[in-house]
């Protein structure tokens, strides 16, 4: 007899069945890895303008690989090796194109949720060491 999976998401906080969250990549042995976030609230996410981008990319395209990158945040180079190591950055507030970026400052930004006094509080708790008073 099969259970069941449930999982919570992250934005609305509703335990939910598994097939509401849609898949986003594989772990080990091939495992699916679903979305923090369920198909619904996925949905509400303000999505870059599609003209926008286009515009954006045919002014700056996208490095290919095998080509150099510096991230403008972390400021990391690095020779592109996969499809996904630099992202076009965008807005999830207006939806409006930022820039390319690393994956990984891009998915930081992100967990941030594009609020810049998260992102400061982050700053000020790595300056202090920790221990901020709240």
């Amino acid at each position: 007899m099969l259970h069941k999976q449930f999982k919570v998401c992250k934005v609305c906080k509703i335990e939910k069945e598994i097939e509401a969250f849609a898949p986003n990549q594989y772990g080990k042995d091939n495992r699916v890895l679903r979305r923090p976030v369920c198909r619904e609230c996925y949905a509400k996410k303000v999505k870059a303008d599609p003209k926008q981008k286009a515009e954006f990319e045919a002014k700056h395209p996208r490095p290919q690989i095998g080509e150099e990158f510096t991230c403008p945040i972390c400021l990391k180079c690095f020779i592109r090796e996969h499809k996904n190591d630099v992202v076009l950055d965008h807005s999830h507030i207006d939806g409006s194109i930022r820039g390319w970026l690393c994956s990984s400052c891009n998915t930081s930004i992100g967990k941030f949720n594009d609020d810049p006094e998260v992102l400061q509080r982050g700053i000020d708790w790595i300056k202090n060491g920790g221990n901020m008073q709240s």
